[in-house]
C-alpha cells in the first residue's frame, strides 16, 4: 500500500499572508485533501506546513484504520522541504526550526520516502495544491473545501 502526499505553500515575505495545500493518494486514489491560511508567512513557512499537514493527515489516516506495510512517499517542487525532511539539509533560520523538527520528526515516525516533482510541469498533483495554496492565501483562509 502507498501514500502520496504531494504540498505545496504559497508565500511571499513576512509582511505578507501565506496558504498552504496538500493532497493525500491511497494507490493512486485521492483521498483526502486540505487547505490553510497563515497571517506574515513566507514561502519557506508555507511549503513546510503543507507538508506538515499532509504528512498529519496521513498519520490520522493509517492510525484510524490500522494499517500496515504502508509506505509514505513526500511529494514536492521544494528542495528545501524534502531536503529537510530527510535531514540532508540542516535548518539554520531560527523561525523555521519549529516546522524543521516537527517534519524531521513525522517522517522518522512514518519511515517516508522523498520525490522531487518540477513545480509547474503538468503534474496534476502538484498543480491542484498549488491552486489550494494560492486560494486559502488569497481569501485569508475564507473559503470551504
Amino acid at each position: 500500500m502507498i501514500i502520496n502526499v504531494y504540498s505545496d505553500g504559497s508565500g511571499n515575505t513576512f509582511d505578507s499572508d501565506g496558504g498552504y495545500g496538500y493532497h493525500i493518494l491511497l494507490d493512486g486514489v485521492l483521498l483526502e485533501k486540505g487547505s490553510g491560511y497563515v497571517t506574515k508567512a513566507t514561502n519557506n513557512t508555507m511549503e513546510l506546513q503543507g507538508a506538515i499537514s499532509g504528512l498529519e493527515a496521513a498519520k490520522k489516516y493509517i492510525n484510524a484504520n490500522q494499517l500496515q506495510d504502508v509506505n509514505v512517499i513526500l511529494i514536492s517542487d521544494s528542495q528545501l522541504v524534502l531536503g529537510y525532511a530527510s535531514g540532508r539539509y540542516q535548518c539554520k533560520a531560527m523561525h523555521l526550526l519549529p516546522l524543521y523538527i516537527e517534519l524531521r520528526k513525522l517522517y522518522k515516525e512514518l519511515n517516508v520516502e522523498t520525490r522531487w516533482v518540477k513545480g509547474h510541469s503538468g503534474d496534476v498533483n502538484n498543480e491542484a495544491c498549488d491552486k489550494l495554496a494560492k486560494a486559502a492565501r488569497e481569501s485569508k483562509g475564507l473559503t470551504s473545501q
